[in-house]
């Protein structure tokens, strides 16, 4: 079988068969406020998207990416919040494709190379079952360039959970000990080590790549 002799954080040489990516923040340009521009004032919308907003939309959302869907989410909170709060979120449900930018510059590439080089790619996502086929109509492409796609919102389960990264590798079929997980986020890459899985910390393209594919053995 193909794979990658690589050393990651300090660990001992092995070899990497399958990567597992996220897709918000690695493959994907996801940018939320995006949806509600110039629906809503622009102060507001940095106040619906304010890290410290105990009813904003990073509760909103992970309640979401954990498989609640956006009709009966919205619901709950115009009852609990009021019909402002619940506006702006029916807002972003109604318009959640302006999110989408692009793929991340350099990523498809970076895939092809991998499976040319007989490395399984898959993705795990924290996302909605009721928009993810918004992703996979703004994505045709990167979805079927994927093995498979694990999705939060599906299985009740999300990121930084040990147990979606378990039921990812029972899904999936592959080895845990010659996989690797990719992710933006510090806390979904410490829930993936804390289940065994060596992770990295993803910031750019050519940081990933240089540590997948060392410069002297690229092809």
């Amino acid at each position: 079988m193909c794979g990658i002799d690589m050393r990651i954080d300090g660990g001992e040489d092995s070899t990497i068969h399958d990567v597992i990516f996220d897709f918000c923040g690695v493959l994907v340009d996801w940018q939320p406020k995006l949806a509600l521009q110039g629906l809503f004032p622009p102060d507001a919308i940095d106040e619906f998207f304010a890290d410290d907003d105990r009813c904003g939309f990073l509760y909103f959302d992970d309640l979401h990416d954990g498989g609640v869907d956006y009709d009966d989410l919205i619901v709950e909170y115009e009852r609990e919040y009021g019909a402002r709060l619940g506006l702006m979120m029916r807002a972003y449900a109604d318009h959640v494709d302006r999110s989408l930018v692009g793929m991340i510059p350099g990523m498809m590439p970076l895939l092809d190379e991998l499976t040319a080089r007989g490395i399984g790619v898959w993705g795990l996502t924290n996302w909605g079952r009721d928009t993810w086929p918004v992703m996979q109509r703004r994505f045709p492409e990167l979805i079927d360039r994927l093995n498979d796609v694990m999705v939060s919102g599906f299985e009740g389960v999300k990121k930084p959970e040990t147990a979606i990264f378990d039921r990812a590798m029972e899904r999936f079929g592959i080895d845990r000990r010659h996989t690797l997980f990719v992710d933006d986020s510090p806390y979904n890459v410490a829930g993936a080590q804390e289940s065994g899985l060596r992770s990295i910390r993803f910031l750019a393209s050519e940081q990933l790549r240089d540590r997948l594919i060392p410069r002297n053995t690229a092809s």
